[in-house]
């Protein structure tokens, strides 16, 4: 949970050493997806990555999330996502 523009630190693991990862973000509208930014893989395979919190820019009815994926491998289903709670 955070407010608009605040840095948050996002982490995960599970990926090959050296492996190109994006990290992007779905707002409430639920159809845009924004990258926010690429990181690389560590040598144990995680990475940890400070990134702004996108300002919401629609109050649909999607739940807000991270998004994090290989740019290595996209043609995998290598994909995992984060819920996220907007405060004020």
């Amino acid at each position: 949970m955070a407010a608009e523009g605040a840095v948050v630190t996002l982490k995960g693991s599970g990926f090959a050493p050296g492996e190109q990862i994006r990290i992007s973000f779905h707002d409430t509208r639920g159809y845009a997806e924004v990258d926010v930014r690429d990181v690389t893989a560590g040598p144990d395979g995680r990475f940890a990555a400070e990134v702004n919190v996108p300002v919401d820019e629609g109050k649909g009815r999607e739940r807000p999330k991270f998004r994090v994926w290989s740019l290595d491998r996209v043609d995998t289903d290598n994909q995992a996502d984060t819920p996220f709670t907007y405060i004020k």
